[in-house]
Formats: C-alpha cells, sequence, structure tokens
C-alpha cells in the first residue's frame, strides 16, 4: 500500500507526460522496483537523527533483508552502518549533502541479520522548481564480489612480485647459505668434541631453515609442480619423529603410528618432508610447554568422489597422513582463513603465513585433499590425502658415503664464491680427486686450455663470463666432457640456461650430494 509520502515522491518523480496520475504512478513505481540496484528515497532533513527513509524499492529489500513495511516512515539509512562502515566516508557524505552536492563512494554496510557488504553508493537531490531540496535519492548496488575478485587480483600480484623478487635474490642468498651448510658437513667428519658436534649441528640447522624459507618463498611466488620419485612415507615420517624428538622440549611427546605395509606416494620427497615438519612445528607451537603430537600414515581406498576442506578427491587409493596434537585446537574465523598466504596466528616476526599456503598448493598439485577437525580446548588433526603411487614397492633411501676414491681424475671446479670453492676442493680433494679451482668463468676456460679435466663443476652466474657459455665453450674442446651444474637457480632455471648438463645441484647442497653426482657423472662419461 502506497502512503502518502510515497505518492507526494512519486507524482513529483513521474511529471506530465499525458497519462493519468494514476498511470503515472504505477508507472514510476513498476520502473523503480524491476531496477537491480537498491534505491533508497528520503526526507531532506540532514540533522539528527538523520532523514527518514520514505521510500525504497525491492532491490533494497533483496540486498539489506529490510522490507519496506519496517523501515518507510520509521527509519533512516544509519540503520545500514556498522562497526566497519568508515567514518571519513560519513564525513564526506554529510559534507557534500549540506552543500547540496552529488555523492559518490564506496563502503562497507550492514544488512538486517548483521552481516557486512560492500556498497557502490550514488546520491543526488531532488529538487523542486525554486530549486530547493525536496528529497535525497541514493542509488545502492552490491559490489562485495567485485570487491573479493579485486583483493585475490591484488595478491595475485603481490605473490607474482614475491616470486620475481625471490628469483632474483635466491641465487645470492643460496650462495651465502651453501657454505655454511657444506661447512658444517665437512667439519662434522672432522670434529669429536661432543660440544663442538652440538654447536655444529645448531649451525647447520639454521642454515638449513634458512634454505628452506627461500625455497618456500620460490615455490609459493611460482607456482609448484607435481610428481617426482616414489617415496615411502613411512621413512619420513621416522626422520621427521627423530628431528622433533631431539629439538622440540622434553615435555613434548612425539609419537610416530606408521604401520608396515603402508602404500607409497609418487612425490617430490622434500615437498612431504616439508609438508609434514610444517605441520609438526605449528602442532608443537599449539601444545605448548606439554602436550602430544602424533603423526600417522595409513591406507584409505576411495570408492565415490569425495570433497574435502581443499580439494577433491577421485575414486582411488590414497595414502592419508595426519599430524595430531592435543593442543589449544582453533576457533572457526581461524580455520576459515588458515590457508590464506600471509595469514599467520604467531606473532611478528615468528611466522611468515606462507606455510599452511604452500601445504595447499602442494597438495592441489598432488591432486589431494585436506581435512582439518580442530575445536578450540580440543586440539587438532591435519589429513593430507595423497594419491597412491602405482608401484608400491619399498624404495630405500640411498645416502652415498662422504668418502669416495676419485682414483686421481682431475675436476674443474668454477665459482666465484671464495668460500664454497675451497670447500669443494677439500671434499673433492679428500674423495681422492685432483682439484683446481677457478673464480670466474675466462679462469675456468683459461684453465681448460692447459689441462683438461675429466670432470667440471661449474656455476652459472659468474662475472665476466657466465657458467652457460662456458660449458658451451668447454664442450666444443671436449665433446664428451661431464659437467655438473651448481647454482641457487631452481633446477628448471638451470636447465633452461644450460640444457645440456650431465647433472644439477641447487644450492645449497650436501656435500654427500655432490660426491654422489661426481661419481655418477664420471661413471657414465
Amino acid at each position: 500500500m502506497t502512503t502518502a509520502i510515497e505518492t507526494d515522491f512519486l507524482e513529483e518523480l513521474s511529471g506530465s507526460a499525458g497519462l493519468s496520475v494514476e498511470d503515472q504512478l504505477r508507472l514510476a513505481q513498476s520502473v523503480l522496483g524491476q531496477m537491480r540496484e537498491s534505491v533508497v528515497i528520503t526526507g531532506n532533513d540532514l540533522e539528527a537523527p538523520g532523514p527518514v527513509i520514505i521510500y525504497v524499492n525491492e532491490a533494497f529489500t533483496r540486498m539489506t533483508g529490510w522490507r519496506a513495511e519496517e523501515v518507510v516512515g520509521r527509519a533512516n539509512p544509519r540503520i545500514l552502518q556498522g562497526p566497519n562502515t568508515t567514518r571519513k566516508t560519513m564525513d564526506r557524505l554529510r559534507a557534500q549533502l549540506e552543500k547540496g552536492e552529488v555523492f559518490e563512494g564506496e563502503d562497507i554496510n550492514y544488512r538486517k541479520d548483521g552481516s557486512e557488504f560492500y556498497i557502490d553508493w550514488y546520491i543526488e537531490a531532488l529538487r523542486d522548481e525554486a530549486g530547493a531540496i525536496r528529497y535525497w535519492v541514493a542509488i545502492q548496488k552490491d559490489i562485495t564480489e567485485r570487491r573479493a575478485l579485486e583483493a585475490q587480483l591484488l595478491q595475485a600480484q603481490r605473490l607474482e612480485g614475491i616470486g620475481m623478487l625471490a628469483s632474483g635474490i635466491s641465487h645470492d642468498l643460496n650462495n651465502v647459505l651453501a657454505p655454511v651448510m657444506m661447512g658444517c658437513d665437512y667439519l662434522r667428519g672432522k670434529v669429536t668434541d661432543p660440544q663442538a658436534v652440538q654447536f655444529i649441528a645448531l649451525l647447520e640447522e639454521a642454515a638449513e631453515r634458512g634454505a628452506g624459507l627461500v625455497r618456500q618463498i620460490l615455490s609459493f611466488g611460482r607456482g609448484l609442480t607435481g610428481g617426482g620419485a616414489v617415496v615411502e612415507p613411512r621413512h619420513i615420517i621416522s626422520e621427521i619423529t627423530r628431528m622433533a624428538k631431539a629439538t622440540f622440549s622434553k615435555t613434548v611427546r612425539v609419537v610416530a603410528d606408521t604401520p608396515i605395509g603402508g602404500w607409497n606416494v609418487e612425490t617430490d620427497a622434500t615437498q612431504l618432508h616439508q609438508i609434514l615438519l610444517n605441520l609438526c612445528v605449528n602442532a608443537r607451537d599449539a601444545v605448548g610447554d606439554s602436550g602430544t603430537i602424533t603423526l600417522a600414515a595409513s591406507n584409505v581406498e576411495i570408492t565415490t568422489p569425495r570433497s574435502t576442506m581443499r580439494g577433491e578427491l577421485a575414486p582411488g587409493r590414497y595414502v592419508m597422513l595426519a599430524v595430531i596434537d592435543t593442543g589449544s585446537g582453533m576457533p572457526p574465523e581461524v580455520l576459515r582463513a588458515i590457508f590464506d598466504p600471509f595469514f599467520s596466528t604467531k606473532a611478528p616476526g615468528k611466522g611468515t603465513g606462507l606455510g599452511l599456503a604452500t601445504l595447499a598448493m602442494i597438495v592441489k598439485n598432488q591432486r589431494g585433499g585436506i581435512e582439518i577437525r580442530t575445536a578450540p580446548g580440543e586440539g587438532t588433526t591435519f589429513q593430507i590425502y595423497l594419491p597412491a603411487a602405482v608401484a608400491t614397492a619399498r624404495v630405500e633411501d640411498a645416502v652415498p658415503p662422504l668418502t669416495q676414491s676419485g682414483r686421481g681424475r682431475s675436476i674443474l671446479v668454477a665459482d666465484d664464491e671464495a668460500a664454497i670453492s675451497a670447500i669443494l676442493r677439500e671434499t673433492l680433494q679428500s674423495a681422492g680427486y685432483c682439484v683446481t679451482t677457478a673464480s670466474d668463468g675466462m679462469a675456468a676456460l683459461a684453465i681448460a686450455l692447459e689441462a683438461k679435466p675429466d670432470l667440471a663443476v661449474i656455476d652459472l652466474l659468474m662475472p665476466a663470463v657466465g657458467g652457460a657459455l662456458v660449458i658451451q665453450e668447454l664442450r666444443a674442446r671436449q665433446p664428451g666432457l661431464p659437467v655438473i651444474v651448481i647454482s641457487g637457480l631452481s633446477r628448471d632455471e638451470s636447465m633452461q640456461r644450460a640444457p645440456s648438463a650431465t647433472a644439477y645441484l641447487q644450492k645449497p647442497f650436501t656435500l654427500a650430494e655432490l660426491l654422489a653426482a661426481t661419481d655418477e657423472a664420471l661413471s657414465t662419461a
């Protein structure tokens, strides 16, 4: 039923078009009612408590939940404001309306049920023949979805920027970390004092954490690819359990539940290690001074498609990896945001906010899924589902010994980092190789002219002449020369720059990995 004040407004709005007043009113109501944008008409009194609402269309009700009979003649637009409505926007609105100016802006409004939504706002005065303001007409459009898409775009651009930045600095960071890790590896076999051994382990752990952070930022900034070798999760769980028991507080109990006969997964072992270690560290933070952390693995066969919190699981065989803690649990608002990049509940400087976001990306690329069971005060269970490998034969971890017989074969090492060159020389000489080092590409080529090496270990990014050109020139002189590329760049980038190399080692690598690659490259030469 149309009120007298609505009729008065609609008569002014409809004007004269050769129609009867009733027809004009019906036409005006029909046009406003069919608009997808919310239309709110108020009186002209701007003083507290504000202009009274005299008309709303159906879109207003759909957008806000308020029915016309609840607000017309009974409320003012302030019913749509709330805690996060911007005071600055409201002050600007009031100032412009007092001057009779058109107002345009965006802000947060609130529905009848208290939920937030973003609006694009336009307010203009409706004046009488004398130019006096009679009404204010507000047109509002719900832009919540657009805002969400804009936020996603900004986040994607931010991640792209981080990926580019990380790629640019990763080589330098890895060059800094490589001699620390290799030096710890080298000294471990030379030192017998227990206190010194413990100190070396602390240095190595710190360097590994730094290297892991670089890989994590690179992984999330650029995306991850799935695939890899066939890995038995039981071995990785056992390794992480040992690590946790050695480094976590003695009052935190760490338990492994991995029955024999578990299926394998085809994945990158480093990524799987990263998943479980990240969850284990988060569990440690959740349990605090005391509690229990359980790492488990089990076989799961899914017969019908299943939706998880993150990821859709097709029918098939899966390995379910679980990390269970008896800690504080998570409230719903934290659970909803834990996979968002840069979201962290830890104190500033204590977390990057990339751990679980990277985990979700790894699992997604493996066509897996994630389930979380948690509640405040009841602990948390993370369940990671990864497709089981077709080949389920046990895969043993092959750890090459740190001493091998080089049989006097000659190796050219070219790296502009003096610390890295020195450690590589000492390690390879200890293994029986004859080693010559070069600090740049030009020196490497000059050395190779005088003494043809049996193997070349080349850093890709060197001053003067880059590693890719050095490899090209060396191969031109010795077509069958095996070459190991070492670089702080990712393996994929190294392969793109030097596709003909025999092997690739990404810094920081262990001395065991170096000796294994050296032995394999020479054995196939």
